[in-house]
């Protein structure tokens, strides 16, 4: 007699889905490689879902593989997206990848009072480096100033700081939040408010 067994599909045949960069969050804009591999191979194709919601079809090459550039954005609170491809031919082909975005930004409190009064400062999303600084632009003049530690997987921030002197010039001033100690205002990624100092706002 002679048996034959029926060997199990091997774990390299499985479908897997990554992202490049691998990141434990990542700030709204970014653009982001969704990397699958175990698919059915060209002119297959994979449904690519976020959270349930279809995104978009994705077609693989000659090995079952794809590479999908997608920019993620997020307006208010960070969130946690799970994302999900499935071979159109066969449902029994699917991964996922958990991802959290989260918005760039900066909030500054009071919104009105002394001119060198402490904001309080609250910034999220800065994930272009690991310290936030606040660039205080007036004219030709300029001030650097180094706001604190951003901490977590988002990069967060706390603090309360004075931004303006007391002795500041009447006018117009420009406040750049950015990851760099030195100003530039083109950087890629900042937040920026005006403060116009008036006769008796000192």
């Amino acid at each position: 007699m002679v048996l034959a067994a029926l060997a199990a599909p091997s774990a390299a045949q499985a479908a897997s889905l990554t992202t490049q960069p691998a990141k434990p969050c990542y700030r709204s804009g970014e653009t982001v490689h969704f990397l699958g591999d175990g698919f059915s191979p060209s002119p297959g194709s994979v449904n690519l879902t976020r959270d349930g919601v279809f995104v978009s079809p994705i077609f693989t090459d000659a090995a079952g593989r794809f590479d999908a550039g997608l920019r993620l954005l997020q307006d208010q609170r960070r969130q946690q997206r799970t994302y999900t491809a499935t071979d159109s031919s066969n449902g029994s082909l699917s991964a996922s990848v958990p991802v959290i975005v989260s918005p760039v930004g900066v909030k500054l409190s009071p919104d009105t009072g002394p001119v060198s009064r402490r904001f309080r400062i609250r910034a999220q999303g800065f994930t272009t480096g690991s310290t936030l600084w606040a660039h205080v632009i007036h004219k030709r003049s300029k001030r650097h100033l180094r706001i604190g530690q951003l901490k977590g997987a988002c990069k967060d921030l706390r603090a309360r700081r004075r931004l303006m002197r007391k002795n500041a010039a009447f006018g117009l001033h420009r406040i750049q939040f950015d990851t760099f100690r030195r100003y530039r205002a083109k950087r890629a990624v900042k937040t920026t408010f005006t403060i116009r100092v008036v006769r008796g706002a000192r």
